[in-house]
Order: C-alpha cells, then structure tokens, then sequence
C-alpha cells in the first residue's frame, strides 16, 4: 500500500489530459501519484452538500488570492503569485478511521478541460496545526469533521473542482502510485462570480 505522503508530491500548476478521468503526473527523482476515478460524475452546484463513500463535504469557500504568509516561525515568509483558495468541511460518517491515503483528492479543472493540481507546500502551509482538528495527513476519525484548504498556483479564470474519494490505491514498480475511486463535480460560482465582475468592471473603465 501507498505511503501516505505520495500522493502530496505534487508540483503546482500541472496540468494533464482529461481522459476517462485518469490523472497522471511525474517529477524529476520524485514518486509522483496518478488517479483512475470511477463513478457517476455527477455536477453538484456551489451550496449543495455531497456524499460519497460515507464522507460528506461542504464547501465553504472558495476565492482567488495574489499573496499567501507563513506566520508560523519568527521570520514570516511571503509567496506570491496567482492563487485559488478552496476550503471544505469533510465529514467522516464511516465507522472506522479514514487514512491518508483515502482522503479526499482535489484537482480544478477549466472550461477547456486542462486539469490543474494542489501546489503540495502552500497547501501544507495553510492547513496549520489547530486544536480540535487533525493534523495534516493524520486520519480523520469515525464521525469526525475537519476543515481542509486546498491552495492552486493557477491562472484567474473559471475553474470546476473534480473531487476524488480513492477506494483502493496500487504502487507500480516505479514509484507511481494510483488510486481510484468515485468522482464529482463542482462549480466554484464565487471565483466564476469574481471574474464576471472584474470583466465588468474593465469594460466600464474603457474610453
């Protein structure tokens, strides 16, 4: 079985081909996961609450940021550039511990179908230890709910979010480990709300 700490050896920003959902990524001297997900691929509208496999989620944000701060050492550190933010409440209504490994997958995916995966660091960084939740790729209790952000180094534009609940996962011989599991998803309308009205705003500016 996988180690928990693959699937976050993503680099930000890459993109790959939306075939049958097969998800699929390699970095230079760095075991890198690819995703087969199966199920109904349903479109959930920003809002609406969704279960799968006996977890539940429910978005409750998602916004474009130009600058994100680690405050977590005496000397605070600045990463800029062009970010989405998401941050959703997962609910574990199993009876048993959901591990790492099974955890949620989160990929955006734009109006031309390129797919765009969680830059690993920053996402780590603004999931900071907090009490009553579980540290970051710790499993999440029976019955237990935690707050995760997941951060995007992308492009301002519209995005969808696919999201992945992995039911099994395989390591090849080279280091690339797959999961797969049933998919949805979902409209971000506040970063398509966001865009509309930066657009608008342009135009009214225009002599």
């Amino acid at each position: 079985m996988a180690n928990p700490q693959h699937w976050l050896a993503i680099r930000l920003g890459r993109r790959s081909a939306l075939a049958v959902l097969l998800f699929a990524a390699s970095l230079v001297f760095t075991p890198v996961p690819s995703i087969a997900a199966d199920g109904d691929g349903k479109n959930f509208a920003w809002g609406t609450q969704v279960t799968r496999d006996n977890v539940v989620f429910e978005f409750q944000e998602a916004k474009y940021a130009n600058l994100v701060v680690d405050s977590s050492s005496d000397s605070p550190k600045q990463y800029k550039g062009n970010f989405v933010l998401l941050q959703v409440n997962i609910t574990n209504t199993a009876d048993q511990p959901l591990f790492a490994r099974f955890q949620p997958v989160f990929r955006l995916i734009d109006a031309s179908g390129a797919l765009y995966e969680p830059h690993e660091m920053l996402t780590q960084l603004v999931n900071p230890a907090q009490e009553g939740q579980p540290v970051f790729g710790a499993p999440l209790a029976a019955g237990q709910t935690m707050q995760r952000r997941v951060l995007f180094s992308v492009p301002k534009q519209p995005y969808r979010a696919v999201v992945i609940v992995p039911r099994s996962a395989e390591k090849t011989d080279d280091g690339v480990v797959t999961y797969s599991g049933p998919y949805f998803f979902y409209d971000l309308a506040p970063l398509r709300a966001s865009v509309l009205t930066k657009s608008a705003m342009t135009v009214s500016k225009s002599p």
